[in-house]
């Protein structure tokens, strides 16, 4: 067996670990390194910097071994790496080992392997097995100076971004900064108050740059440790010693020696102990930089996350600074990369199995401020994301291969063109046409009609989310479509379903969404989006104006039927790739529809009609949700609405940034003002106060919407519950927009059916 690792440090714990795993005698072990030749070994553990010298790879024979492991294996992108690997193809087996699979620079590791994941095993399961050490996560403000002392102020100081080393004026000034003795002072208050009393500590610090750990260092060591009732004794290791000079392997190597000793208290380092390195004493990670990527995150947090003698956990404490990167903190600490809102409601959770999670105020509001601010549907980031798991699959990844990666990406996907299949062409085309021109599958996509493209757009939009099953549902049993691959040359025969009654197809919505609306003004809101009835002119044509499913006449029993329009049939029967991007916009969609369903369980939430409490909607959404038999434009829209024919109301605020300045009041009411011209007397409020009493709201649907000014760019509204009550409805007036004159309005309290809970209440205030 040939093990192949980049430090002579994994060599070693890897030889250890074989020979407990193995139950071999120490003879059969061999290091082979720049200082050891024991290539005469049953089981040889070489450096890849050594293994990759055309003299040294002579010096074997191609299956001279009959395994190679070949650890962190992210790298094999480099020449040596791929050197090696190729010498040693007629092994009989070749296994690659890494924790961070992604990488950034269009190397496919994947491909090295023939797309053969062995086996994997991400960080929150890992946890959960018991096979790492738990973690406490405390996320604190970073110091930002003292008011009293404005040459230290470090409000303007960002050290998320890094500096041109030539300007050696300006990087002075800012080491400066970042290494104070007030700086320090704070840190040392942080690390007490969150440390593990009585453990000493073996920890890391994780710098922005050298020179800031090197200066952090030598004024640690000039302070005083309380636990230990001594000063300090912490290391710089970076590549440059504080002269500037290399530091040696060796040199690195005995601090990491003192370290795990108990010599030293911390190492303070920048990028060279992410990976490549084995300490399992590590008790405590220091992060004093920005969080530039969720893969270093994961890498630095799992410098503590080994096993080791006398260590129940690792504490983790986290300085957070004024980052526009911050949202990634609850990427890599929860998963999830495409959704903000769900990044947002992941900070509220607590643990992930034994390990623990928490953020003082100012720190929780740094990251909340960078969730706002956060592109999360950057085509650069998006693309990045679809090519991960394209070079896992070895194939162009369909959304629900998408959505197993991560369940919040698919919608951020699909939606950044037209449709998922658009998304895919033209990525296709760009890995296809980029400085690396890798191998594109374009050539698997058939030309879609306008048309096709457009219905695409529909499920895009209206189904994937998966905000009601019904239309799902039903086409799902209409459809019958099989499971396709586009890699796959093999024809599938595909014909429709005969018609089916409508009670057949409620039976199947209330099979796997038992909790849904079953309501008649919901089955027929659905039919009548997938007979195009339902939409507005401009939107039946955007969407192509093909009903995909039409009613029979009742049958005997009085019961309608439906099936898929003649037109529709065509198209999935004629175009292979048009029917397989609709099966899969389906297939996630219903899976994102189990998932809220799922959501409102776990949380013990009941659906108010069609929607879910803390949901986000879009206005489309909600006219569709509330079962009106025709959608109507925002612009008739605006605040509110009337539908009679379905007793429903709703009311939509822009938080602090409504015309009229609505507000909450407290958690349960809001001050509300009507749209212009509006007095007590006016329909909607006659409606509203009609039959007021312990029935009204069985009778009277007011759901309210509240858009954030933050996430106005999203276009979506939070459901904060139902209205039980309009009191005190007065006549007022108002300056009108022109600034001119006034209007008249009506001014009411609206008292929710339930107070909002204190985190959504928080959010929404600011």
């Amino acid at each position: 067996m040939l093990y192949i690792a980049q430090q002579q440090m994994i060599l070693k714990a890897a030889m250890k670990s074989s020979q407990k795993v193995l139950g071999c005698p120490q003879s059969e072990l061999g290091l082979y390194t720049g200082t050891s030749k024991q290539q005469d070994r049953r089981y040889v553990f070489a450096t890849v910097q050594t293994m990759r010298q055309p003299e040294v790879l002579a010096q074997f024979a191609s299956d001279e071994f009959d395994y190679v492991l070949v650890d962190e294996v992210h790298h094999a992108g480099a020449e040596g790496y791929q050197r090696v690997i190729d010498h040693f193809r007629d092994a009989d087996f070749m296994l690659g080992m890494t924790a961070t699979p992604e990488r950034t620079d269009g190397i496919n590791i994947f491909e090295l392997f023939g797309h053969n994941i062995a086996y994997e095993i991400r960080l929150q399961k890992a946890l959960d097995e018991n096979m790492l050490c738990p973690f406490h996560y405390y996320g604190v403000a970073e110091y930002l100076g003292s008011d009293e002392d404005p040459d230290q102020d470090m409000h303007r100081l960002d050290v998320s971004q890094g500096l041109d080393a030539k300007e050696s004026k300006q990087l002075k000034y800012e080491i400066g900064q970042l290494a104070t003795e007030q700086r320090v002072r704070y840190i040392i208050d942080k690390l007490q108050e969150y440390g593990q009393f009585g453990i000493p500590v073996t920890g890391l610090v994780f710098c922005s740059r050298q020179e800031e750990a090197h200066e952090l260092s030598r004024l640690f060591n000039e302070h005083w440790n309380q636990q230990a009732e001594r000063p300090y004794r912490t290391a710089a290791v970076t590549s440059k010693d504080v002269n500037g000079k290399p530091l040696s392997q060796e040199k690195r190597d005995e601090y990491v020696r003192q370290l795990t000793d108990g010599e030293l208290d911390y190492l303070f380092t920048v990028d060279m102990f992410n990976e490549g390195v084995d300490i399992p004493a590590v008790n405590q990670i220091v992060m004093l930089r920005s969080t530039e990527s969720s893969i270093i995150f994961t890498q630095q947090l799992g410098r503590g996350l080994r096993k080791f003698p006398y260590k129940d956990s690792v504490v983790v404490i986290d300085f957070i600074g004024n980052y526009y990167n911050n949202y990634l903190i609850p990427v890599a600490l929860y998963g999830n990369t495409g959704d903000r809102d769900r990044a947002r409601k992941n900070l509220q959770r607590k643990s992930i199995g034994l390990s623990s999670i928490s953020f003082d105020p100012i720190a929780k509001e740094r990251v909340l401020k960078s969730l706002d601010t956060a592109n999360w549907s950057e085509m650069k980031k998006l693309s990045e994301q679809y090519r991960q798991v394209r070079y896992e699959l070895g194939r162009i990844p369909m959304l629900m291969d998408i959505y197993a990666y991560d369940p919040s990406l698919p919608y951020t996907l699909a939606t950044k063109r037209s449709n998922y299949l658009d998304f895919v062409r033209s990525r296709e085309k760009s890995l296809g046409g980029g400085k690396n021109h890798e191998t594109t599958f374009e050539d698997q996509l058939d030309p879609v009609t306008d048309t096709e493209d457009a219905v695409l757009k529909m499920a895009t939009e209206l189904l994937l989310p998966g905000l009601r099953p019904h239309e799902l549902a039903i086409l799902e049993r209409l459809c019958r479509l099989a499971e396709e691959r586009l890699d796959d040359e093999t024809p599938v025969s595909w014909n429709a379903s005969a018609p089916i009654s409508r009670d057949a197809l409620l039976d199947a919505i209330r099979a796997d969404f038992p909790q849904a609306d079953l309501s008649d003004a919901q089955f027929d809101s659905a039919i009548s989006v997938l007979d195009y009835s339902y939409f507005t002119g401009p939107n039946r044509k955007r969407f192509g104006n093909l009903p995909l499913v039409e009613t029979l006449a009742d049958d005997d029993q009085g019961e309608p039927a439906y099936r898929l329009s003649s037109g529709f049939v065509n198209m999935l029967a004629e175009n292979r790739t048009f029917r397989i991007f609709l099966a899969d916009t389906l297939r996630t969609g219903l899976a994102n529809c189990r998932d809220l369903f799922q959501e409102a369980q776990s949380r013990r939430r009941a659906f108010d009609h069609a929607f879910l409490y803390e949901r986000k909607y879009s206005m489309a959404d909600v006219m569709r949700l509330c079962g009106w038999k025709k959608e109507n434009t925002p612009q008739n829209v605006g605040g509110y609405l009337l539908d009679k024919d379905t007793n429903t109301m709703p009311i939509f605020v822009k938080y602090a940034a409504s015309q009229y300045e609505d507000e909450f009041l407290n958690a349960q009411e809001m001050k509300y003002f009507s749209k212009n011209g509006r007095t007590p007397q006016s329909p909607e409020f006659q409606w509203a106060l009609s039959g007021v009493g312990p029935d009204w709201g069985r009778t009277h649907f007011v759901p309210l919407f509240v858009m954030r000014k933050a996430e106005e760019a999203d276009g979506k509204y939070y459901y904060v519950g139902h209205v039980a009550a309009f009191d005190n409805p007065t006549l007022t007036t108002k300056p009108n927009a022109a600034g001119n004159g006034t209007v008249k309005v009506t001014l009411s309290t609206l008292r929710l059916a339930r107070p909002l809970d204190p985190e959504l209440y928080r959010h929404l205030v600011g």
